[in-house]
């Protein structure tokens, strides 16, 4: 009977430990902390790039480290190597196609096993030219037992959250780790993801701009409203000049359909759209022309698009000349970018 508890004893101390060991470092509330500004060397020169724009190109993307359809557990496998290489690769043809200014990516892989350990972000930065490189790492374990069974399919090690790369000078960087839903059980958020909001101040052209880029609650809409209500009382003091990235909500108004049960998503009664309307910025794609054809804006999911979850919010006074949602098969998510209009055009319309 004492060797009986002794081994149970030990078998549940080494249960906790284990547990421990893989969620560390146990991250469960808010935190707030500044982030490092990295430099890196392109291999690429940037297109067209002005010392004083007159234009900037904005990118907004979710891009689920890269793995496509399956990314969200169900009908995941693992990956190889060259797998998440050649995905890169794609993915730094359709960027210099593109040609944004500054990108904001979610979703993003900086060290994590399911990717091969490849840090996504410089790579891109590398490849692609864009000098500054903000990272925001809002997912961190040893190991995620997910997808559950069987263990061959475990994400494992994690680290991964935002990122923002600019091709021009970025001067300041902080993270504000937003805290797990409390509808969750705690056993579940030892090994949730973080949600956050990424800050960076960009030098364009000798002025400053601030940019928020931010992945927000998808499973719980009481969560993702009281996230969108901080955001919106920043945006409302006029200190911030865009905000964007996947919001994981649909437009009030002019959104058709709002419960997506085949997913557990459901919009109903959520006030996140309209918190972040009120608080003083524009949004990219006005719901009046969302609302005439809802399909050419949807960015969820990339093979099947059926609602809008990503965004690019802009204080009111800048001037937006063009958005669009882009085609890739790269993410689960669809690519929005939008052109804004900083000053005059830097040439003579009219010179011969």
């Amino acid at each position: 009977m004492k060797m009986s508890g002794f081994i149970f004893l030990s078998l549940i101390v080494g249960l906790v430990g284990l547990i421990a060991w893989m969620s560390y470092p146990w991250s469960l509330g808010a935190s707030q902390r500044v982030g490092e500004l990295k430099v890196v060397e392109p291999k690429v020169s940037a297109q067209f790039l002005e010392e004083s724009p007159s234009t900037i190109k904005i990118l907004t993307w979710n891009l689920g480290f890269l793995y496509g359809r399956g990314s969200e557990g169900p009908g995941y496998l693992p990956r190889t190597k060259e797998f998440y290489e050649e995905r890169l690769q794609g993915l730094v043809t359709q960027i210099l196609d593109w040609n944004p200014d500054i990108i904001l990516f979610q979703e993003i892989d900086f060290d994590s096993a399911r990717s091969a350990g490849i840090n996504q972000a410089e790579y891109v930065a590398v490849h692609a030219g864009y000098p500054f490189v903000a990272e925001a790492v809002s997912w961190d374990a040893h190991y995620i037992p997910f997808p559950y069974w069987p263990l061959s399919r475990n994400f494992g090690r994690m680290k991964s959250g935002g990122a923002i790369l600019s091709r021009y000078p970025m001067k300041s960087h902080d993270i504000n780790i937003l805290g797990k839903p409390a509808s969750n059980p705690w056993w579940y958020n030892l090994f949730y993801l973080h949600r956050y909001q990424q800050f960076v101040s960009i030098d364009i052209g000798g002025k400053d701009y601030s940019f928020v880029n931010l992945h927000l609650e998808a499973f719980d809409k009481v969560d993702r409203s009281g996230q969108v209500k901080k955001l919106a009382e920043l945006t409302a003091s006029g200190k911030i000049d865009f905000a964007a990235g996947d919001f994981n909500m649909v437009p009030d108004v002019s959104a058709k359909k709002r419960n997506y049960s085949e997913s557990e998503d459901d919009y109903e009664g959520d006030l996140s759209f309209g918190i972040m309307t009120q608080a003083g910025m524009d949004e990219v794609i006005p719901e009046e022309i969302y609302g005439k054809d809802e399909a050419r804006f949807f960015t969820f999911p990339a093979w099947a698009p059926n609602r809008r979850l990503d965004y690019i919010f802009f204080k009111k006074g800048l001037k937006m000349m063009r958005a669009e949602v882009l085609p890739s098969a790269l993410s689960d998510h669809l690519p929005l970018r939008a052109s804004f209009q900083l000053s005059g055009p830097n040439f003579n319309p009219y010179q011969q």
